[in-house]
């Protein structure tokens, strides 16, 4: 069972050849496969859903997210698997945890900032278009 005030006890978080069962790896392999796959089946709903240019920005940047973290968290996955001394301590989980944190923040910015901006330029545009003469 997952203890989290076990886990970032600075022994049980640095312990460079930490104990990994069969099952810790499934689960991560499991979950950074689901990343991945999410990163995929937004790709898929972009390509089929005609969208604007700031929504097609804000697609490309979670598929960016999701399909890099998944293979770096698969990655991780593997070499705990392998159980290579210093690459598999736990410690690399939180900063795995910290680099997605740290892509996501400019993401949710861009959401909350960029995106409104976007989408009421866009439809004054739209809404001055519709009195210019169109090209026969």
């Amino acid at each position: 069972m997952f203890d989290p005030i076990k886990f970032f006890q600075p022994a049980y978080l640095f312990d460079l050849r930490p104990f990994t069962s069969g099952r810790t790896i499934e689960i991560m392999m499991i979950f950074f496969g689901i990343l991945i796959l999410l990163g995929l089946g937004v790709k898929i709903f972009q390509t089929i859903k005609k969208s604007e240019k700031f929504q097609d920005k804000l697609y490309s940047k979670i598929v960016s997210l999701l399909v890099a973290m998944g293979i770096l968290g698969i990655g991780l996955a593997w070499i705990r698997y392998e159980r290579v001394q210093i690459l598999s301590a736990r410690f690399w989980l939180v900063v795995w945890a910290i680099i997605f944190v740290a892509w996501l923040y400019p993401i949710v910015k861009y959401c909350i900032k960029v995106m409104p901006q976007a989408k009421k330029s866009s439809e004054e545009k739209k809404l001055l278009q519709k009195y210019l003469p169109k090209k026969q």
